[in-house]
């Protein structure tokens, strides 16, 4: 079976949720690529975002990536842009299976509620979108990173229960 199974997919699609108990099932580890953002910068991604923009919490992340690719067998939850960067999905797919868990831009609407916590999610002027300009915002996002995430091994709906999704991603990786 593959040595590591990296969830990918757009923000609020699940893999946070669904990656502990997909661990749990095969006998894994879980790593949550944005916690291990936070814990090597010592700064949360909100202030990471604030003090050098997308382009330095993407260098921190592309270096959690690559520490993500040795040691021991893990169910790796990256970030929704983490594997849509140069490389990285062919980086993720060299060191185990890349699983896509595929949303509708309405359960991500439904499950981020409030954007606050979500830069990629705020206006020109520095706060959290709500309503219809967050849908769009989503739907644009979607549609940028959609054909990156086409490239993963495998495709799961994630617009079920995580209890649904995780059964699902592991049926899918070990019929591998």
């Amino acid at each position: 079976m593959t040595p590591r199974v990296y969830l990918t997919g757009f923000m609020a699609s699940g893999k946070s949720t669904v990656g502990p108990l997909v661990a749990d099932a095969l006998g894994y580890r879980f790593l949550d690529l944005d916690w291990l953002v936070v814990v090597r910068t010592g700064k949360s991604i909100p202030e990471i975002f604030a003090e050098g923009g997308a382009e330095a919490f993407r260098k921190a992340e592309a270096q959690a990536l690559e520490e993500t690719t040795r040691g021991e067998s893990h169910v790796i939850a990256s970030g929704g842009g983490s594997l849509v960067q140069p490389g990285a999905m062919d980086l993720a797919k060299g060191a185990g299976t890349v699983v896509w868990l595929r949303t509708s831009p309405e359960t991500v609407a439904r499950r981020v509620g409030s954007a606050g916590d979500r830069p990629m999610l705020w206006g020109d002027d520095g706060r959290p979108l709500a309503g219809a300009p967050l849908r769009q915002r989503i739907r644009e996002l979607m549609n940028e990173r959609e054909p990156s995430y086409a490239h993963a091994d495998l495709t799961v709906d994630a617009d079920a229960s995580p209890e649904a999704v995780a059964r699902a991603v592991v049926e899918a990786v070990r019929a591998l």
